[in-house]
């Protein structure tokens, strides 16, 4: 069962509270338990981790949904199994890059703790929210750049299954730059995030060269009824977006072709590949 945590008692919210609310005193707690402003007080860390677990969950309705009933069932006596809440601390973090919940509030946090002399950026974010997730840590160890990079990391991480040893045969096939040459994407030596983030194809996929491949999770009643997303993706080094409508009763799994919203070389330009999962009841 579920390790029970009081996420709205940890960032000192009342239940009814709202995003604004939720942000403004994650932002507070992050800033007073940065483990720079608590040296010598190993347990900062974990508390750092710990209001950020609260934050990833109430941040997002799906799982702050699922989280309530969760709580009530708890609070109640009654047995949790049917709450759907189930998510690890790795789960949530992952979740919250990855599907854009966290990028203002870090990129906020990312300022003060520069403006304050605190360790900042993914070099900070990264080991600390991934460092013990295996091949997922190490992909982001190597993806240099602010805090939008984690989310990109962990975007591709998702899209090949999180696994390392594929992203190792890509880079070997590739001929990727010797570690000595730099990484930096705004440079002219591409690291290892310029040739991943526009050219990996889903194994599944039929895409031609200049397709790219997304996908997304969307809640299981938003599968059933259909609904219109604004889909924001990183294709070619620059921020795309585009509005896309899913039809009722979608399938898991299933691919939305949206034309010329893909790589662009030349006079030619690819489509976006959407693959739409469902996220469980």
């Amino acid at each position: 069962m579920k390790e029970f945590k009081d996420y709205y008692l940890i960032l000192n919210v009342v239940e009814t509270a709202d995003a604004v609310e939720i942000k403004k005193n994650y932002r507070k707690l992050a800033l007073e338990f940065h483990p720079d402003h608590n040296r010598g007080a190993p347990e900062a860390e974990e508390k750092f981790k710990g209001i950020t677990e609260a934050y990833g969950v109430l941040i997002d309705p799906v799982k702050r949904r699922k989280y309530d009933r969760f709580r009530r069932d708890h609070l109640s006596g009654a047995r949790s199994g049917n709450s759907g809440f189930s998510y690890s601390q790795e789960e949530i973090f992952e979740n919250m890059f990855r599907d854009g919940f966290a990028r203002d509030i870090f990129e906020e946090l990312n300022r003060e703790f520069q403006n304050r002399g605190f360790r900042s950026g993914q070099s900070f974010f990264g080991p600390l929210f991934f460092g013990s997730v295996g091949g997922l840590g190490r992909v982001l160890s190597m993806i240099p750049g602010p805090i939008g990079a984690i989310g990109r990391g962990l975007r591709i991480a998702h899209m090949v299954g999180a696994s390392i040893m594929a992203i190792n045969s890509m880079r070997q096939k590739s001929n990727p730059p010797h570690e000595s040459e730099p990484k930096n994407p705004e440079s002219g030596n591409p690291g290892l995030f310029d040739f991943l983030k526009g050219s990996i194809p889903l194994a599944q996929s039929s895409s031609k060269p200049l397709d790219f491949n997304y996908s997304i999770t969307i809640p299981h009643e938003e599968i059933i009824k259909g609904v219109q997303k604004m889909i924001r993706y990183q294709c070619d080094g620059k921020s795309e977006a585009v509005l896309v409508k899913i039809p009722p009763n979608f399938s898991h799994g299933g691919r939305l072709r949206l034309s010329g919203k893909g790589r662009k070389e030349n006079d030619q330009q690819g489509d976006l590949i959407l693959t739409v999962y469902s996220e469980s009841k």
